[in-house]
């Protein structure tokens, strides 16, 4: 038996989210882990959903919209394993992906976080991996100046564009729509920091797991194909991109500057 649990936070998924379990449990069918679906939506009613004969599934309703890292660490508080798989409901994880995380933790112990391979539904490479940001990427890509630079090499080096996603390699930091956390990581840096409420958690967990000394490793060995919404992408006005600039300067003031640092 594998030391593993699998924590899903849904929210406005609840239609995608038995595709999600369908194709967890037929990727890898002798892996045996529980799962916890931590429902963020008030609004959502998941009992068909619950009515289902996944095995090892449990649900737990939040008691408003904590935001994905305060969810996702009421599910790590709760799991006991020291494995920790987060996927969001939007993932379709493929036969052997899980196994092939795991089997990358066991042998790299210095690992606190793996990053599987993510494909765009039409089987294209989804750009998951990224350098840490600087003050010149960020404003080249966060600011009006993305419009007249968006093919800048700081630009391109920090979306990895030009970097061959082929192999096993340590990354500065992956998206969070998938990853494998090791326990005894988290346990020395901490959980996932509940002021960002959503966006710039997953950057914020790679950069603190680097300076406690934990690697944080990409393998294509393990491929997982993600719907990439992108809502932060959009237009000013919508929700989405307010969280994500809220977050940005959240991120710029806790680490004070050093927003690439490792060491």
């Amino acid at each position: 038996m594998n030391p593993l649990s699998v924590i899903i936070v849904n929210y406005r998924s609840g239609l995608i989210l038995p595709n999600c379990l369908d194709n967890l449990f037929k990727s890898d069918p002798l892996l045996e882990f529980d799962v916890l679906v931590i429902n963020n939506d008030l609004a959502a009613d998941l009992t068909q959903v619950e009515k289902r004969s996944w095995p090892r599934v449990s649900f737990m309703q939040s008691p408003s919209n904590l935001g994905f890292a305060a969810a996702v660490n009421s599910g790590i508080r709760r799991s006991r394993e020291e494995f920790i798989l987060l996927i969001n409901p939007d993932i379709t994880v493929l036969p052997g992906s899980i196994q092939a995380l795991l089997d990358t933790m066991y042998s790299h112990p210095g690992a606190g976080i793996v990053m599987p391979l993510l494909r765009n539904p039409d089987g294209g490479l989804q750009y998951s991996c990224r350098g840490f940001y600087s003050f010149s990427t960020l404003l080249l890509r966060r600011s009006p100046l993305r419009w007249f630079y968006s093919n800048h090499p700081l630009v391109r080096k920090h979306l990895m564009l030009d970097w061959k996603h082929d192999s096993l390699a340590e990354v500065d930091w992956g998206l969070g729509a998938a990853m494998l956390l090791r326990r005894s990581a988290i346990e020395g840096c901490g959980l996932f920091d509940e002021r960002f409420f959503l966006y710039f958690e997953d950057v914020d967990m790679c950069l603190r797991m680097w300076r406690h000394g934990w690697k944080v490793l990409y393998n294509p060995a393990s491929t997982m194909l993600h719907i990439h919404r992108r809502d932060s992408a959009g237009h000013w006005l919508h929700p989405a991109k307010w969280q994500h600039f809220l977050s940005l300067l959240k991120f710029v003031g806790k680490h004070r500057g050093r927003l690439g640092a490792r060491g």
